[in-house]
């Protein structure tokens, strides 16, 4: 059975039960669309914190806490406050805490990503445009195109990684979409590409790690476009 599907599974049974205990009164001052919420966010804080995602852990965190607020004594620190805190900390807490691992497994990537729980690894020859879907999972997918124009992005609940060192642009640039919520988004670029990046971040952060890139005048350009609410991107050089 797939990881995927046996969370789902676990999902709509967890919510069943959750219907019949609030319809029996035991759930008393709490709303079910709440209790849902958390039980979609809960897995994802539970993956970020094996893979040291700070965003993914603090931002299901705080969406929590904002649903929570009554019954934890918090009122005054929602919606607004506790986001922002939950924003300011992803950051520092990434800038302190680096994830090294990601650069020491290039040699052999397929078997560092199955080690951090991405059972779904996609690995095939692309035309110039490319989607890529994940729901409620872990995928990673190697870019194989020989004329990228664009790509799609799009994740939600999940984790997802893209590497595009495989890839050419044989125009001048490409473009990718990316629509990212409640999710941790890892993209790994070719350290000679310029990135231009016009992504919408709202309640979300972006991290480009560039202190590998060796671009000059002649450099390809990606540019992403799109938003990303709720969640983290990172931008790591190859």
């Amino acid at each position: 059975m797939k990881s995927k599907n046996l969370f789902l599974g676990v999902f709509f049974i967890l919510a069943a039960i959750l219907i019949i205990l609030q319809q029996l009164g035991y759930l008393v001052g709490i709303n079910l669309t709440s209790l849902v919420i958390t039980l979609i966010l809960v897995p994802v804080i539970v993956k970020s914190i094996t893979h040291r995602h700070f965003a993914g852990i603090l931002f299901p965190a705080a969406i929590i806490g904002i649903l929570y607020a009554d019954q934890l004594g918090i009122q005054k620190f929602v919606p607004w406050p506790i986001l922002g805190v939950a924003f300011f900390l992803s950051i520092g807490l990434s800038l302190i805490f680096p994830q090294h691992k990601k650069w020491e497994c290039h040699t052999n990537r397929k078997e560092c990503d199955k080690a951090e729980g991405f059972a779904e690894i996609i690995d095939g020859p692309d035309e110039s445009e490319v989607n890529l879907y994940t729901r409620f999972g872990a995928s990673v997918k190697y870019i194989n195109s020989e004329n990228l124009e664009k790509v799609k992005l799009d994740c939600s609940f999940g984790a997802m990684k893209v590497y595009f060192d495989n890839s050419k642009i044989t125009g001048e640039e490409a473009v990718v979409n990316v629509n990212v919520d409640f999710s941790g988004v890892e993209l790994y670029i070719p350290k000679d590409w310029k990135v231009e990046n016009r992504i919408d971040a709202m309640l979300g952060g972006i991290d480009e790690k560039e202190f590998n890139k060796q671009i000059n005048e002649n450099s390809k350009k990606l540019i992403l476009k799109g938003k990303c609410s709720f969640s983290g991107i990172e931008i790591i050089y190859l």
